[in-house]
């Protein structure tokens, strides 16, 4: 994001990584995550203080003085991810952190969308310390491929995309545990980099899902991108009763919340808000 460039000089950096057209206001009206959740949690934990117009024109500082206070509404906590039903934020003042010492990059590929959703779901109940991990599944994997939105060609399977920072030892130990259990769950193949520069290019397909699938739909197309939220638990269940369903859809999941992404197709759009 365009804030992260700006202040990489610093040696800090903000955490919240949502998808490429994101803003500071949206972010804070709608407490948004992106795939740094597991390891930095949502807006909510980032926001030390905003100013914020109400309907009869008050302007009012949400930060409290204190810092530890009982008493009153946590105000920061009101106002963000109230997408604007309470007042208008003019003014946000966000916290950073220290940029990691090493980070990595590793995707994991499956023969099967539930093995790849059983595998994560194992690494994070072990608390292993990553800072992401996303699953995008083969058809929208395939759909990557066809878009050329990215420098290689992606085996169209399910696959994982990890993310780890921190110490060197612990960004070691976490790749070693996760291509331990990758293994344990039939993993079809496991990639990792350190380098910046080829981490860019592992992670790609991810940042690129979104507009990869926008560019396939038609001219007078739509995509409908929608979320659900389920418990860790029944991950694995609803990939596999999407997979059953005559819609027509690509996934991307956020396991660390977890809510899979859906995109569905432009006439499952038809037919929900036309009726056609």
């Amino acid at each position: 994001m365009d804030l992260n460039e700006r202040i990489k000089d610093t040696g800090l950096f903000f955490p919240i990584d949502p998808g490429p057209s994101a803003q500071i206001g949206g972010m804070v009206g709608t407490n948004c995550s992106g795939t740094n959740a597991v390891k930095y949690g949502t807006m909510r934990d980032w926001v030390v203080n905003l100013t914020v117009v109400l309907s009869d024109g008050t302007i009012l500082k949400t930060r409290r003085r204190p810092r530890k206070s009982s008493a009153g509404y946590n105000l920061n906590s009101l106002f963000v991810g109230s997408e604007g039903t309470l007042g208008f934020v003019t003014e946000a003042t966000l916290k950073l952190a220290p940029i990691p010492e090493h980070t990595g990059i590793a995707v994991v590929t499956f023969p099967s969308v539930k093995a790849a959703a059983t595998m994560a779901i194992e690494v994070i109940r072990r608390g292993v310390p990553i800072s992401a991990v996303e699953i995008l599944d083969e058809v929208l994997m395939s759909v990557i491929n066809r878009m050329g939105a990215t420098s290689r060609k992606w085996n169209e399977v399910p696959t994982l995309f990890f993310k780890f920072s921190g110490s060197d030892a612990i960004v070691k130990d976490s790749i070693a545990q996760v291509q331990s259990i990758s293994k344990k769950h039939h993993a079809n193949g496991f990639q990792y980099e350190s380098d910046p520069e080829k981490q860019k290019a592992l992670w790609s397909a991810r940042k690129e899902a979104l507009w990869s699938m926008m560019a396939l739909r038609e001219t007078d197309g739509h995509v409908w991108s929608t979320d659900v939220a389920v418990p860790l638990s029944r991950v694995s269940e609803l990939i596999g009763q999407f997979a059953c369903s005559v819609i027509p859809f690509m996934d991307i999941t956020h396991l660390s919340q977890t809510y899979p992404r859906k995109n569905l197709s432009s006439w499952v759009y038809l037919v929900v808000f036309w009726g056609t």
